[in-house]
C-alpha cells in the first residue's frame, strides 16, 4: 500500500497530467472529510440481509433457495480465492471491498428481476461487480455498464475489476471516471436502467446526485441498491421522495456499513 507522501506525489503528478480528474479526486477528498466532522449519521431500521431476500423474493414470488444456493458455491468461492491472491500487490486498500451480503444481494436481485441493462457506480477490485456478471451469464441475458475512478495506487487501473473472472467479462462494459461527468451522458444513450447500484463516493451530494440522475431511466420493475448510506440521509431522502414500492434496509455481515435497497414495481 502506498504511504501518505506517496499519494501526494501521484495527486500532484495527475495535477499536471490531467487536471480535471485532479479537481474530482480533490473534491471527493474534501467532501468526505466535510462529512466525516459534519455529517449526520443515520439511524435505519435494519434488518439482516438474509430477512431482506427473503423479502424481495416473496415480492417476486421466486425461489430464494435456488439462488442463494448459486451464489454461494460458484461465484463467491471463486471471488475469494482471487483475493488471496491479492496479498502483497494490491496497489490500494482492500477495505474498498464490497461485504459479500452486499454482493449476494446484488446476485440475487439479478437472477430475479433478469435484467437487459445494469448500472454500477464504483468497482474497485469488482466484488458486486463479479456477483451481477455471474448472475448475468447464469440468466444468458444482460449487460453490466461500470463506473469508477479507481483510488490512488501504482498501477491501479490495472487492478480495477481483478476479482472478475475472465470468462465473466464479455458482458461487463466499464467506463474510467467520476459518476458526475459519466453517468448523465451513460443514461441518456442507455435510455432505461433496470438495475442501479451505488459504490462510489458515499457523500450527500454524491449518492444524491446518482439517485436524482437515474430515477427517471428506471424501468418496471427495477430495484436500486446503495451501499453505505448510514452516513447522511441522502437514501432517505431520495425514497420519501420517489416512493418505491418497497425499500429495505440491512446491516452488512462484515463490515460496519449499511445498505439500502428500493423495488419499483
Amino acid at each position: 500500500m502506498l504511504k501518505k507522501a506517496e499519494k501526494l506525489l501521484l495527486l500532484v503528478r495527475i495535477m499536471f497530467l490531467n487536471p480535471i480528474e485532479f479537481f474530482d479526486r480533490l473534491e471527493a477528498i474534501t467532501t468526505s472529510r466535510w462529512e466525516k466532522w459534519f455529517g449526520k449519521r443515520v439511524q435505519y431500521p435494519v434488518m439482516n440481509v438474509t430477512e431482506v431476500i427473503a423479502q424481495i423474493t416473496s415480492l417476486f414470488q421466486s425461489e430464494l433457495t435456488t439462488y442463494h444456493k448459486e451464489a454461494i458455491d460458484t461465484i463467491e468461492f471463486e471471488v475469494a480465492k482471487r483475493m488471496r491472491s491479492l496479498e502483497g500487490i494490491a496497489p490500494f486498500t482492500t477495505a474498498h471491498n464490497a461485504d459479500f451480503s452486499l454482493a449476494r444481494l446484488c446476485y440475487i436481485t439479478c437472477r430475479i428481476l433478469k435484467p437487459d441493462i445494469v448500472v454500477e457506480t464504483g468497482v474497485a477490485y469488482g466484488v458486486t461487480s463479479a456477483f451481477i456478471l455471474k448472475a448475468l451469464q447464469v440468466n444468458d441475458k444482460g449487460i453490466l455498464y461500470s463506473i469508477d475512478l479507481p483510488p490512488l495506487g501504482k498501477d491501479a487501473d490495472n487492478f480495477v475489476g481483478y476479482l472478475v473472472p475472465e470468462e465473466l467479462k464479455d458482458r461487463w462494459v466499464l467506463h474510467r471516471g467520476v459518476s458526475k461527468r459519466v453517468l448523465p451522458n451513460l443514461l441518456s444513450q442507455l435510455k432505461k436502467v433496470d438495475i442501479f447500484i451505488h459504490d462510489s463516493l458515499h457523500t450527500y451530494w454524491n449518492i444524491w446526485r446518482e439517485l436524482q440522475l437515474v430515477t427517471p431511466y428506471l424501468s418496471r420493475p427495477a430495484a436500486v441498491i446503495a451501499d453505505d448510506i448510514q452516513n447522511n440521509v441522502a437514501f432517505q431522502e431520495w425514497v420519501l421522495k420517489t416512493k418505491p414500492s418497497t425499500w429495505l434496509t440491512f446491516q452488512e455481515e462484515n463490515k460496519d456499513s449499511v445498505s439500502g435497497v428500493a423495488v419499483f414495481l
